[in-house]
């Protein structure tokens, strides 16, 4: 019996319509069955995307931060997600050249900033590196943290995880007397909300905050 009902498929031969032979070639089929392979490259478009996101948050960022300040002089931002607490270091990095000392101290990060962390010590920008994190990263971003504690192991450096919620970078450039305090709302992650930073050119504020990392890390 055959019937034509909206939803209803007919009662003979009900699978010949995914049958591109044709019915009188059907052979078991399976609608739960295909010889179909995914496309393939969708690692390296993946990859492609966040490597256009992370230039788009520096290109924002060298709009706002297109100096540092002045020693003793502080700029207060707030920014409205279009760039992430971690986009200040590979500017302030850039616009000093080198970076004799960086700490960077956060709750959590995530991948990708973890590996650029990574490749700017590896490009000499950093030259050394401290990095102080929450347990909450330890314990929940386990990939990541496995990440970053073998490289900056791997590569002669320093790292820490404890009850931290604290969000301060470091940056001092010992030849130059330039010290200088990025401190801020925001982790080194990538949430599109609204943060407030305060980037400051002040050597006591700088070793305000490099004397309990010390202690910490120690």
């Amino acid at each position: 019996m055959n019937r034509n009902r909206r939803g209803a498929l007919p009662a003979e031969k009900p699978f010949d319509f995914l049958d591109p032979l044709g019915a009188d070639e059907a052979i078991d089929i399976d609608p739960l069955e295909t010889d179909a392979m995914p496309e393939i490259g969708l690692t390296t478009r993946k990859a492609e995307r966040r490597r256009m996101i992370q230039a788009t948050k520096r290109e924002r960022m060298a709009e706002i931060l297109d100096r540092l300040p002045e020693p003793g002089e502080t700029f207060h931002v707030v920014s409205n997600g279009t760039f992430d607490h971690f986009t200040f270091v590979p500017r302030i990095a850039e616009i000093m050249g080198t970076v004799d000392a960086f700490y960077g101290s956060t709750w959590t990060m995530n991948r990708q900033n973890a590996l650029d962390l990574l490749e700017l010590h590896d490009k000499g920008q950093l030259k050394t590196v401290a990095l102080l994190t929450g347990l909450y990263f330890k314990r929940r971003e386990t990939a990541v943290y496995a990440t970053v504690l073998e490289g900056l192991q791997a590569r002669g450096q320093r790292y820490i995880a404890f009850k931290n919620h604290a969000k301060v970078s470091l940056f001092a450039g010992i030849e130059a007397e330039t010290y200088i305090t990025v401190e801020g709302s925001a982790n080194y992650t990538a949430n599109p909300r609204l943060e407030n930073f305060t980037v400051t050119n002040d050597r006591q504020v700088y070793e305000l905050h490099q004397a309990w990392m010390e202690e910490m890390l120690a």
